[in-house]
């Protein structure tokens, strides 16, 4: 059976473009995103490559795409909002997850437990009988 580089380019393309959309929309809405978000990145990469070899191997009929309008005007849409979302994040700093995080861990014992709405006689009781066991 013999392939033409044109159609290996159109169906990985198509294939991996599937795959990918469906993993991101999994990670969006948080299902099986520790076991999906590794796959999500690297069909990522597969996606970028073999888009790359489906305008390669299509370039003549591209060319008449990218001089269209349309495809203009929805590039600098599409480079407007990603550009939007990106510089967003430049003014977050650290992720505050993660800060929150970080300072309960470096508190006193009395400060986490505080945040934790546990008191801090009981707790030391706990950890006396489960230290005995």
């Amino acid at each position: 059976m013999k392939f033409k580089l044109r159609d290996i380019a159109t169906s990985s393309t198509t294939v991996v473009f599937f795959i990918v959309g469906l993993s991101g929309v999994m990670l969006y809405f948080k299902i099986f995103d520790s076991q999906v978000k590794e796959l999500h990145e690297i069909l990522g990469l597969a996606f970028v490559a073999a888009a790359v070899l489906h305008v390669f191997v299509n370039w003549k009929a591209m060319k008449n795409y990218f001089k269209k309008k349309t495809f203009i005007s929805t590039s600098v849409i599409v480079l407007a909002i990603s550009a939007l979302f990106i510089s967003q994040t430049f003014n977050q700093g650290q992720n505050p997850k993660g800060l929150v995080l970080k300072s309960v861990i470096n508190a006193p014992i009395n400060t986490s437990l505080q945040v934790l709405n546990i008191d801090y006689d009981s707790a030391l009781k706990n950890w006396k009988i489960e230290t005995i066991k």
